[in-house]
């Protein structure tokens, strides 16, 4: 073999070894896109047409609720209003969507060039897109009372609005729920063998469980509401990156 063959041969190898190194972790491409988008505007559109459908409890309507059909699972959650409760919900959300949001800049920040995060903040945008579309489309269809429509105590002006009627499923745990799967699961794919791996999926699980003991306390929703949302966020928070993994 040449010199000159030889010399084409190792140019060759690093060529493809930097190509190798240089390819993204995760991919874009319109088979997984499009079906993305399809849902989104599907579930969207079927979502306009169906909220104004639902409305405000009025004073007999509240009066006819019956505490006694609600399974014997969910009968914790009555009795209960908690403000409190509820903004602490709202800082497990928020801080959810901060870690999610700053974990899209990893890319970035490994490859020096913005380009790189492309793909994980179209995924972090259908992720969020997706969970908050499929949450929202549930409660209009469903319309179960949340649990302090049942409790005189709670403000009747909250017990008689709209929102009154949207209690399966949490919202606040299917995006928390899916916002920190989203982020454990880009940071595992990104740094398989970091040490760091175990602690990162607990905080995972354990916000958006945290989130959802709030909600309940709150008197906003059911454990099967939290439950459901939690399953639905942890699913489409994992499966968005698992869906763009390069294969």
């Amino acid at each position: 073999m040449s010199q000159r063959t030889r010399s084409f041969g190792v140019l060759a190898l690093v060529l493809w070894g930097l190509g190798a190194w240089a390819q993204p972790t995760y991919l874009l491409r319109p088979h997984r896109e499009v079906p993305i988008g399809l849902s989104v505007a599907g579930m969207g559109a079927f979502n306009i047409w169906a909220a104004p459908a639902v409305k405000g409890f009025t004073l007999a309507e509240l009066d006819a609720l019956e505490p006694t059909h609600i399974p014997a699972w969910d009968q914790w959650a009555l009795g209960r209003w908690n403000e409190g409760a509820g903004h602490r919900s709202d800082y497990l959300f928020y801080g959810a969507a901060l870690w999610s949001s700053a974990t899209v800049l990893l890319p970035a920040l490994n490859e020096g060039e913005w380009q790189a995060s492309l793909p994980t903040a179209v995924m972090w945008v259908e992720m969020n897109a997706l969970t908050l579309v499929a949450t929202d489309l549930t409660k209009n269809l469903v319309t179960r009372p949340r649990p302090f429509t049942y409790y005189s105590d709670a403000p009747m002006e909250a017990r008689l609005e709209v929102d009154a009627r949207k209690s399966f499923f949490s919202g606040h745990t299917s995006m928390t729920a899916a916002n920190t799967f989203y982020a454990a699961k880009v940071f595992s794919d990104l740094y398989p063998d970091s040490k760091m791996k175990p602690w990162v999926w607990a905080a995972a699980a354990v916000i958006p469980a945290l989130t959802a003991q709030q909600r309940m306390a709150a008197g906003k929703h059911f454990l099967s509401d939290v439950v459901v949302g939690y399953a639905v966020g942890a699913l489409i928070g994992w499966g968005i990156p698992q869906w763009h993994l390069q294969r």
